[in-house]
């Protein structure tokens, strides 16, 4: 579990002067007093209780989330999302190390703030028989179940099958709830916006799901069944008794040093000593450990003048010693200067924390650092425990157990703010940020697809675009690097998890078609010879859409149409072209009246203006409104009723592809107005994205296109393997950058330079993307996670519909072929041996 020693890594803090001094923070006024003299109490007779019910350390827990305590103390707790840190890059890593330490300093003295990060068991009969997908109208049955069955698989092969969970807990004093919401809402409120500046998605969690928090902790590997109902049907019924374990013993076969809780033996350890310095992995490697665990860390602020006098006074006890032992030196006849390494050492270290206390922003911390393991039996408990311990000890830990004080120390695991066990030492701020909560990258969001495996941990990565703050993204990566691969599982991905959104593709290779019809969609084959036509003036008949804003947008994507077929359109069009062509597109609909209009009709107005441009113009629309490139001069015969829609575009030249996916464009728009008013998300896929980044005009519309799509709820796709022409836009490196999806697979050597600058990857995080790395394997990157991936995607059905490999999808033909043949020829011998018997 060790890390490269290689890797850049933040700044480490020094920790060895943390052991000179030791207690609990002073309490500040009579109200303070008398509540901590309740607490001490509360804990008192809750430590002593017979009842498992009395001994859970809290009194009530409302649906809000907020709990009380004890007497005068409520908390509320926060859930924090995973985000890159241990492959990030040397500044990304300050940055984080900065936020956290500015996180810590908000809260004041009469708080309590308590981290816990718990690594929870996936159920073991959830493991190989859970279902991922359901089975959905528009795709067989068969598909889905062999879909599900590879995810199973695959869930088998993770190193841990562990969900990863991040609370922040943070308790204050109050007289009642009442009092105390604001207070809370407040910190909530703080903690939030600040865990956000580093891309940290952070909510507070209700009633229930602390519940289940707890619950996992005092009744691990038990079923939760907690609900509210239950409450009101039974009278005199409390939360606590949802969750109590049946039988607690803190003493299983006389041993002190662990507990068993419904069969379930658990052990709580303390972190008791730091090496000289504090790195910023030594959690994380703990927390990366393969077994159920906890760990938690409480932190109680100091006042900053008590914190400031409490050093003075350390070092005025200090100099007393010094003078001490220079009067005994004097008195010996030796030379007074030399001191006592250990009492210099500690003076030059009461110093230092005197001036970072004083010129920069750090403040002082009582600090209990915990973990917490549990197992079956004694015997694996005790190996998980000596796992702990051997990867602290590597890491400059010294990890003590909790003799005859496990009844306290489990306490002090719930996610509620309260410290029962009195093992603590002083930390400042620094050294408390650089205890990171982030360890191995994981994602798993409820209601996602799958994108492969973790290559770290082997664990399945789901992600659900939905929940990502802007969802829009890009997949990249040479031919052959599994980019279409990604792209076709991601579709059906999409049409599984979500069965009322509607997906659109535009095809300029033509490689989707069976995917689509796997999945009962419709194919649109645009060519000089289909039947199928788009008119790019179609507007959408959504009540309010047909104004001026929308013409706004129709205007717009003339000028890059016009743009797609002029020559001088790479240096953008002249204004007076654009002022011609915005003038007859409204003309146009002027003259068509009540009816759409058409290719024709602007093409009729371009001829009747009286400036020589204008006639340009229209000489350059004329070959698509007469002869063989006519098929755009049709009213629309197609629409998007299908859930899944393929644009196929691969018949079209290069010019007429770009023409073509704009006209497909403005289609896909009005349908995008129609599923806003319904609820339904569109999903759009476009292959080769870099052509719509040719000119100037089509460069604006697609930006506009992707800023309006957001707000409309459209999830658009961008797919290429030039990524390195495709960022030498601003547009298009703005639009990456404000989307929160992206999936790169293996890069050349100049798109990985391009993206590394892009995205600021880190040596680490541009390996996963390097010519060295196999087909399918890459880099995700979803919001604030970046999480490196493979994906080894066994044969059979789902393979074949998503292979895009040359040689393999012609050994598919050529064995369709001859299956085909030898069905033909079995039916004609069957056939005359009916019309001649005697054969």
């Amino acid at each position: 579990m060790a890390r490269n020693s290689s890797r850049k890594k933040a700044p480490a803090r020094k920790s060895s002067l943390m052991g000179l001094i030791l207690g609990g923070r002073k309490a500040t006024g009579a109200e303070a007093k008398a509540r901590e003299e309740k607490a001490r109490r509360a804990s008192k007779a809750r430590n002593s209780a017979k009842r498992q019910l009395d001994y859970i350390g809290y009194d009530a827990m409302y649906k809000n989330g907020i709990a009380q305590v004890e007497e005068g103390f409520f908390s509320q707790t926060v859930e924090f999302s995973d985000i890159s840190y241990q492959s990030a890059r040397r500044d990304a890593q300050e940055n984080i190390f900065s936020v956290l330490s500015s996180l810590y300093n908000y809260f004041n003295a009469d708080a309590s703030v308590q981290l816990s990060i718990a690594n929870t068991p996936i159920p073991a009969d959830a493991i190989g028989s859970k279902r991922f997908f359901r089975h959905v109208a528009d795709v067989d049955d068969g598909l889905v179940d062999e879909y599900n069955r590879i995810l199973n698989d695959k869930l088998r092969e993770g190193v841990s099958n562990l969900e990863r969970h991040r609370y922040l807990t943070y308790m204050v004093g109050a007289d009642d709830v009442d009092a105390a919401t604001p207070k809370l809402a407040r910190i909530r409120a703080d903690v939030c916006q600040t865990l956000a500046r580093i891309r940290c998605d952070a909510r507070p969690i209700d009633g229930e799901e602390r519940l289940r928090a707890m619950d996992a902790i005092v009744r691990p590997k038990k079923r939760f069944e907690f609900s509210w109902d239950k409450l009101s049907r039974f009278r005199g019924l409390r939360t606590k008794n949802l969750i109590a374990p049946n039988l607690m013993d803190f003493a299983p076969e006389g041993r002190a040093d662990c507990f068993e809780s419904d069969g379930v033996f658990g052990s709580v350890l303390a972190i008791r000593d730091f090496g000289s310095m504090l790195e910023d992995y030594y959690l994380a490697n703990i927390i990366d450990l393969p077994i159920p665990l906890v760990v938690t860390l409480h932190i109680q602020p100091i006042a900053q003048s008590d914190a400031l006098a409490m050093v003075k006074r350390q070092l005025d006890w200090m100099d007393k010693e010094i003078i001490d032992e220079q009067m005994a030196a004097v008195k010996k006849g030796y030379d007074y200067s030399i001191l006592p390494p250990e009492l210099r050492y500690s003076k030059e270290e009461a110093e230092e924390l005197l001036d970072f206390l004083r010129n920069k922003n750090e403040r002082l911390f009582v600090y209990t650092g915990l973990v917490y393991t549990y197992a079956d039996s004694l015997e694996e408990l005790d190996r998980q425990v000596e796992q702990v311990v051997s990867v602290a000890q590597g890491n400059s830990l010294g990890i003590v157990g909790l003799d005859y004080r496990q009844k306290h120390a489990l306490n002090s695991m719930l996610p509620l703010g309260r410290n029962h066990v009195n093992v603590s030492r002083h930390l400042t701020t620094g050294q408390i940020a650089m205890q990171m909560p982030f360890a191995s990258q994981e994602l798993n969001q409820e209601g996602g697809g799958y994108y492969g495996q973790s290559k770290q941990s082997g664990n399945l990565v789901i992600c659900n675009r939905k929940r990502l703050a802007s969802p829009m993204g890009f997949v990249c990566g040479k031919p052959g690097s599994g980019k279409s691969f990604s792209v076709k599982r991601e579709i059906l991905n999409t049409v599984l998890a979500f069965p009322e959104d509607e997906v659109v593709i535009f095809d300029p290779a033509g490689e989707y078609s069976t995917l689509v019809g796997s999945c009962n969609g419709q194919n649109i084959r645009l060519a000089p010879d289909s039947d199928t036509s788009m008119n790019p003036f179609d507007l959408t008949d959504v009540e309010g859409k047909a104004d001026a804003a929308q013409m706004a947008f129709k205007i717009d994507a003339f000028l890059a149409l016009s743009s797609a077929m002029m020559a001088e359109g790479a240096e953008g069009l002249p204004e007076a072209d654009k002022s011609i062509i915005t003038r007859c597109v409204e003309a146009a609909y002027v003259q068509a009246g009540d009816r759409i209009p058409t290719l024709e009709d602007f093409y009729r107005v371009l001829v009747e203006q009286p400036e020589r441009e204008a006639r340009d113009i229209a000489l350059r629309y004329e070959r698509f409104v007469k002869g063989a490139l006519s098929f755009f001069n049709r009213q629309s015969n197609v629409t998007f009723k299908n859930r899944v829609t393929n644009v196929d575009l691969h018949d079209l030249s290069s010019n007429m592809r770009v023409f073509g996916m704009l006209t497909a464009l403005e289609a896909v728009r009005n349908r995008m107005y129609e599923n806003f008013e319904r609820g339904v998300t569109t999903w759009l896929y476009i292959d080769e994205v870099q052509s719509l980044f040719g000119h100037p005009a089509i460069i604006e519309y697609f930006s506009k296109f992707w800023a309006e799509g957001r707000k409309f709820n459209l999830i658009c796709t961008g797919i290429t393997q030039n990524s390195t022409y495709m960022l030498t836009h601003e547009s298009a490196r703005n639009m990456v950058l404000n989307s929160d999806f992206c999936l790169l697979h293996k890069q050349s050597a100049l798109d990985r330079k391009s993206w590394v600058d892009l995205l600021t990857l880190s040596d680490t995080e541009a390996g996963y993307i390097d010519d060295s790395i196999k087909a399918g394997e890459g880099l995700l990157v979803a919001g604030g996670v970046r999480v490196p991936i493979m994906d080894d995607f066994p044969r059979g059905a789902l393979y074949d519909l998503f292979n895009t490999k040359p040689d393999e999808i012609a050994e598919l033909k050529r064995k369709a072929v001859f299956e085909a043949n030898r069905r033909a020829g079995s039916g004609s011998r069957e056939t005359d041996g009916e019309e001649d018997p005697e054969r």
